[in-house]
């Protein structure tokens, strides 16, 4: 019998539990934890491992394998790197309205907005960065956000946020975008929530954030470089499901796919570089 004074002393993760936990996040997330990153995934699984009362991450295995869509969702909040903020990397948002959307903008129909997909969107600071670009550039635009952790997707629909996320705010940023609440939080004012939408979903398959229309530009940043090269490739062709022809795709600066794909071109725009999908 296990008691839970014998759980106060770490799990082992043993070489064979290893790799079978990872083949498994791997083939359902696109997640994957090299050599140098096995401390960080045992450690994350630690507090999972102690509610559970087990002793063995074959054990943990076994029940991912029949505990079904719940034990799934566990196990993604509890792998996944949520550090975002508002106006991270402005750079490329800088870019989008200066080089994209003039463009986008010619091509629309009528009063139809700029669609934008917001892919790994965590709580969503980086949806709503986008949301408040548009704005300052005066251009209309429709943003989709998803993400693999339901509990960040709640968040991100809740809009609040504290002081963490607003660190690279200016207090005129503050002031446009945010109001205070009693509690001392950051509440996204309830004019640039609309047009905006948080839902669960997985990037490595595209039937989770499909949508009957197809985006101008998707962003999925500083998200592909905890992703094996394969379940990379499924990730950018689940993008190309649901990316137009001539729309863009931007990822993070240290995640490079030049050459990997014929539908994308490597285009510069201004100091960024972004990926065009090829218009045939």
């Amino acid at each position: 019998m296990t008691f839970p004074g014998m759980l106060r002393t770490p799990v082992a993760l043993t070489d064979e539990a290893y790799h079978l936990l990872n083949e498994y996040l791997e083939e359902h997330f696109g997640l994957w934890f090299p050599g140098h990153r096995r401390q960080i995934l045992e450690s994350r699984l630690q507090e999972r491992m102690r509610e559970l009362f087990l002793t063995d991450f074959l054990d943990y295995h076994l029940l991912l394998q029949t505990g079904g869509a719940d034990e799934r969702s566990r196990l993604a909040r509890a792998v996944t790197n949520n550090e975002t903020y508002f106006f991270r990397e402005t750079g490329q948002f800088d870019a989008l309205i200066r080089h994209v959307v003039p463009g986008l903008r010619a091509d629309r129909v009528g009063a139809d907005p700029v669609r934008v997909l917001s892919a790994g969107c965590s709580s969503g600071e980086e949806a709503f960065t986008l949301r408040f670009w548009f704005d300052e550039a005066g251009a209309a635009a429709r943003v989709d956000a998803f993400d693999l952790d339901a509990d960040r997707v709640a968040m991100a629909g809740r809009g609040r946020y504290r002081e963490r996320s607003v660190r690279d705010m200016t207090p005129a940023q503050i002031e446009r975008y945010l109001e205070r609440t009693e509690g001392g939080e950051y509440q996204v004012r309830s004019r640039f929530r609309r047009d905006l939408q948080f839902t669960v979903g997985n990037i490595v398959d595209a039937s989770t954030f499909r949508r009957p229309w197809p985006y101008d530009v998707v962003y999925c940043r500083n998200v592909l470089i905890y992703f094996s090269d394969t379940s990379l490739r499924r990730a950018i062709r689940a993008f190309l499901e649901v990316l137009r022809p001539g729309g863009y795709l931007f990822l993070g600066h240290a995640e490079s796919i030049i050459g990997m794909f014929p539908e994308l071109e490597t285009v510069r725009l201004g100091s960024c570089l972004a990926y065009r999908r090829v218009a045939r």
